[in-house]
């Protein structure tokens, strides 16, 4: 060996063991924050408490932000806290969250990029499933899409929140990128499939690309997958991770008509979240059947100078013409200016109900190439 060859070696050797007592220390600290962490469970466990406690997860990521001196960005060190938690929450109790199955679907990807891998995912067949498995358990989450940047709000998601009883706890963004998968590239395929949204959101590049296939709604883009892995002639639009599972090709990748492609969704519980300081919150507003009826809402909010952020209208189910508005603000109810205003709303509305409350977000959306 030259010298030159033998210098470098050695320099290697010497990061390399340099990295393993890094190391060391890193398994030696998440232990002993493991055994933390047990501590806490125990005191919840005594005081009738959920393990589940998102405000401080949001705190401790907001914190790991904060105290971040790279060169890692954010991104990198908030998903590795979020598995950190993950599994730290596996040694209390087991937390289960639904979702909008089967897994390999960005539902999917959603609820593990909020709570991460550790966690007891749940895949279920509707949203109105998540809904009740939610209703159901005290210490039950769940994730639901509440709107796409190009296909717009999931009106079946609002529906739900007038006939069930649960609070919003936080917001996910996630960026959207779709991709045709297949098991052969010969790009003769009669059927695509995917779910309806997928098939909206990529409208444009399919009629351009494609005009000849059929265009064929499933459950989701996982079981769109899963066709077109037993069917020659068929593709599917759907995520990396489907192709992954199914076998796959990626035929053609970010074929989404809107580069930013972006879906949010809510993750919904059971209890109200405390004030954080810097929240958004969703209210469910019934108005009279009258003129000027919602212009008399947005103006009580405005001159309590509350930020309007979303506004959605939905039929009411109970009579022709009847709507149902859902807003979001800027603000906590426990707020004084959110609290007067609600109680002048009161005077206007039929109903006027605080969906929930939660740390509104200050990273960027989850860059997922899935």
């Amino acid at each position: 060996m030259r010298l030159a060859e033998f210098l470098v070696s050695e320099s290697l050797d010497e990061l390399r063991r340099a990295i393993d007592t890094v190391d060391e220390h890193i398994v030696k600290l998440l232990a002993e924050r493991a055994a933390i962490v047990r501590e806490v469970g125990r005191i919840k466990a005594d005081a009738d408490e959920p393990v589940f406690d998102i405000e401080r997860e949001q705190a401790v990521l907001a914190r790991v932000r904060e105290l971040n001196p790279g060169p890692y960005t954010d991104t990198h060190l908030c998903e590795i806290f979020r598995e950190i938690m993950s599994a730290s929450r596996s040694l209390e109790e087991p937390v289960r969250v639904g979702y909008l199955g089967p897994p390999h679907t960005f539902s999917h990807q959603a609820a593990q990029q909020e709570f991460g891998r550790s966690t007891d995912l749940v895949p279920l067949d509707s949203f109105s499933e998540i809904f009740d498995f939610v209703n159901r358990s005290s210490s039950a989450s769940g994730v639901v899409p509440i709107e796409n940047s190009t296909s717009g709000t999931i009106g079946e998601t609002l529906d739900l929140f007038a006939t069930h009883t649960v609070h919003i706890k936080a917001e996910i963004r996630l960026q959207v990128s779709h991709n045709l998968l297949s098991c052969t590239d010969s790009g003769d395929w009669a059927v695509v499939y995917s779910h309806p949204q997928a098939i909206a959101q990529c409208r444009a590049w399919l009629q351009h690309t494609l005009p000849q296939s059929l265009l064929m709604e499933v459950t989701s883009t996982a079981e769109a997958a899963r066709r077109a892995s037993t069917e020659p002639k068929a593709a599917a639009i759907g995520p990396q991770s489907a192709a992954e599972a199914y076998g796959l090709e990626i035929i053609h990748r970010d074929i989404q008509d809107v580069a930013s492609n972006q879906t949010r969704f809510y993750v919904i519980g059971n209890e109200p979240s405390a004030r954080s300081g810097r929240d958004k919150m969703a209210l469910m507003v019934a108005v009279n059947d009258q003129v000027g009826a919602l212009h008399e809402v947005l103006g009580r909010l405005r001159s309590h100078s509350l930020n309007l952020s979303f506004i959605q209208s939905r039929p009411s189910r109970l009579k022709p013409g009847d709507y149902i508005f859902f807003l979001e603000l800027l603000g906590h109810p426990d707020e004084t200016a959110v609290k007067d205003a609600m109680a002048k709303l009161n005077e206007a509305t039929v109903v006027t109900r605080v969906l929930g409350a939660w740390p509104f977000p200050n990273e960027t959306p989850e860059e997922h190439s899935d």
